[in-house]
């Protein structure tokens, strides 16, 4: 970035950063909205979750109706999310049977499927414990023993089948993904696992990622900036190490020394990933592309300016997937009133 530049960047952070939160060491805070794992069309708003087959099926039902119905942006429910089988009270009448629901409400989708989980147990090797067996008359051990603690292995699985279809029944989503934990435990343990609470555990992490799959999503975090001081030109690296600290405490000054080294070290890996992030911050996103892609053509792979090319790529997504939910909401001019 030339210096000619540095008023303009100055002025974008400092507004990216008046509202953020306190600043941690050495990052710089970002707010943004990231896309939906899968692009649903924008007409779809009602999604009724149908019966769920399977033993865990009503517990399934309640975690993706909690999780997906309560996917927001800017304080909007993104989806309405109702269950088939759950009444519907509107004004003085109450809905009961799933037809109804369904002919009442029209949905623009339905999930549909079995949920199953499986508990495999197995025994392991015994946890050997030592215990005193004799003491002498002064109360001292004199014999030990060892006994063994009968110890086990147990693995839940969470199975789904689910499949999100829409008026018409074509499809537009599928959830097939296997989920289990595995717990090792011995008779002595202060806890022994549950299967219940880890199988509830598991539907929970089920129900996030539908809701990750299907409805962007808005994150504040903090990310690391690179400190590498390597092949900065000669009288650079404490100005590099003063932008460094800047992070602290005014994240908008540590940009503008970020930018005030690139001149001089126009291909330093640190310096330019730094930039591209004050850029991000910033909103600036083809500017934050630009020096992510130069950062990567000095060090090809590097981990931290590809991981900035992938929100940026999953933040341009999100604004397409807004913008097809926002014209569906959008009134039809052509047809006359």
């Amino acid at each position: 970035m030339a210096l000619r530049n540095l008023t303009r960047i100055g002025a974008g952070l400092a507004a990216a950063f008046a509202l953020a939160p306190a600043a941690h060491a050495e990052t710089l805070d970002i707010e943004a909205v990231y896309a939906a794992n899968v692009d649903l069309p924008g007409d779809i708003e009602t999604i009724v979750i149908d019966t769920l087959q399977g033993e865990i099926g009503p517990d399934a039902e309640i975690a993706i109706q909690v999780t997906l119905g309560s996917a927001a942006l800017d304080g909007l429910l993104y989806y309405r999310v109702l269950r088939a089988d759950a009444p519907m009270t509107g004004g003085t009448v109450t809905i009961g049977d799933q037809e109804s629901v369904r002919s009442a409400i029209a949905p623009d989708a339905i999930l549909s499927g079995v949920v199953r989980a499986d508990i495999i147990e197995r025994q392991l090797d015994p946890r050997m414990r030592s215990e005193c067996v004799e003491r002498d008359d002064k109360d001292r051990c004199v014999r030990r023993e060892e006994f063994p603690i009968p110890c086990r292995e147990m693995t839940v699985q969470l199975m789904p089948r689910l499949l999100l279809t829409d008026g018409a029944g074509q499809q537009l989503y599928m959830n097939n993904e296997a989920l289990s934990q595995r717990v090792r435990f011995c008779r002595n343990d202060n806890v022994i696992p549950s299967a219940f609470d880890i199988s509830d555990a598991l539907i929970d992490e089920m129900a996030q990622n539908i809701r990750l799959d299907l409805a962007p999503i808005k994150r504040s975090e903090g990310i690391r900036i690179m400190e590498s001081r390597k092949d900065l030109a000669r009288g650079d690296r404490d100005a590099f190490r003063d932008a460094v600290r800047l992070t602290k405490s005014d994240q908008a000054a540590s940009c503008d020394g970020f930018a005030s080294l690139e001149e001089r070290n126009p291909t330093q890996v640190s310096v330019l990933f730094n930039i591209g992030l004050c850029h991000e911050a910033a909103g600036e996103l083809d500017e934050a592309k630009g020096y992510y892609t130069r950062a990567l053509e000095v060090s090809p792979g590097r981990g931290s300016p590809t991981q900035g090319l992938s929100r940026i790529v999953s933040r341009e997504r999100a604004a397409i997937q807004i913008a097809a939910r926002e014209a569906a909401r959008a009134p039809d001019e052509s047809v006359p009133e």
